[in-house]
């Protein structure tokens, strides 16, 4: 049986500072209902570290952004 090298992520992101950088990518398996948050400075980023997580069967999941200006309700709304 043929065996998948895992790339190693700890090497890989290790000059990356996550509390200071990047983006928010949510990844959410559409059959399982499961999220996966990763923090990443841009789409091919978020998506190697998803590749390094080896999840089967990758079109059953899609790929959510955070936008830097969220759509809220004005305080007044919220409250009622």
């Amino acid at each position: 049986m043929k065996t998948k090298k895992i790339k190693d992520t700890k090497v890989q992101y290790k000059d990356v500072d996550r509390d200071n950088k990047g983006i928010v990518y949510m990844f959410h398996n559409i059959r399982l209902n499961t999220m996966l948050f990763v923090n990443a400075e841009d789409g091919e980023e978020a998506a190697a570290i998803f590749d390094s997580c080896g999840f089967a069967r990758r079109s059953d999941w899609k790929i959510f952004l955070e936008l830097g200006q969220q759509p809220t309700d004005g305080p007044e709304e919220a409250l009622h």
